[in-house]
């Protein structure tokens, strides 16, 4: 068994899930990032490629001097694409990043601590299109709800945060995952969705830091045009460095955001588990009876 290995299943107040995910973090986060590189690192190309892409065409959407006519039709045009291209390449790496990471927890569980990586990635290859699927309904289901007002996108928000816990863990398919979440919450939804609000919080405010560079040259930049006269033009705000900077900033927000949320979900969703049918605590018996 590693030395320093995490307990998942058994109960947590709100406090030791978030001193136990940023443990997790720090004692995993050499092969863990070797992993999410493997398995990821393509949808994160991508990702770069069409956040920079929807940059990029904001930037013209924000030009107003070169608007107008056609013009004007094929900038929206361009708009919309980049959109759905950002929309389409971030559920796709929403999901394996979700995926990896809660498929790196099982075998951390099964293992004691200890990993096998070629176990991590069959277990992504195996449940790939249930992965994808699921992250597509998920964030379908959700955005919906957001749609019809506030409060009911963040009710689903709950549940669907948990829906890739469920599908990994209990080795069930996409629709028998989202419709155990709902289960599973019932009479938790308070403690689950103010553990997600604390991560949440955290995981923006460490991402924050990848944004300073960005900040620092849009304030010169804005410095510069005000002295210049040219600060009416928004043209002149948004450069190639300005747009690089915004899209590195951007992607790794992701990353931070989906990583803390990913480990959280795993504590969140073994923490309640236990509290509804206490199977860390069964299987520990087992576990003893069997020692003697």
């Amino acid at each position: 068994m590693n030395n320093n290995y995490i307990e998942f299943k058994k109960k947590r107040e709100l406090g030791d899930i978030l001193k136990d995910v940023f443990a997790f973090l720090r004692t995993n986060i050499k092969p863990l990032f070797s992993i999410l590189f493997r398995t990821t690192g393509f949808s994160f190309a991508i990702l770069i490629i069409a956040v920079g892409y929807y940059t990029h065409q904001s930037s013209n959407i924000l030009d107003l001097f070169n608007i107008g006519g056609n013009t004007q039709i094929f900038t929206s045009a361009n708009f919309i694409v980049s959109l759905f291209f950002m929309f389409a390449s971030t559920v796709l790496f929403y999901g394996l990043v979700f995926g990896t990471i809660l498929h790196y927890i099982r075998v951390y569980i099964q293992g004691n601590g200890i990993i096998d990586q070629s176990m991590i990635i069959e277990g992504v290859k195996k449940n790939f299109g249930k992965i994808i699927g699921l992250s597509i309904l998920s964030t379908l289901i959700t955005s919906f709800g957001f749609l019809l007002c506030f409060i009911p996108g963040i009710y689903f928000y709950v549940p669907m945060s948990l829906v890739f816990s469920i599908l990994v863990f209990r080795n069930i398919g996409v629709f028998d995952s989202i419709s155990e979440s709902f289960e599973l919450i019932k009479n938790e939804w308070w403690i689950t969705f103010a553990t997600l609000l604390v991560i949440l919080i955290l995981a923006y405010i460490i991402s924050m830091v990848f944004s300073i560079p960005a900040i620092i040259y849009m304030f010169f930049k804005t410095f510069t045009a005000a002295t210049e006269g040219t600060l009416s033009d928004p043209s002149t705000m948004l450069d190639w460095i300005s747009v690089t900077l915004s899209t590195l900033a951007s992607v790794l927000q992701y990353i931070i955001i989906y990583l803390l949320t990913a480990i959280s979900s795993a504590f969140i969703y073994y923490n309640i588990n236990e509290r509804k049918n206490h199977t860390g605590t069964l299987e520990q018996i087992d576990a003893l009876g069997k020692s003697e």
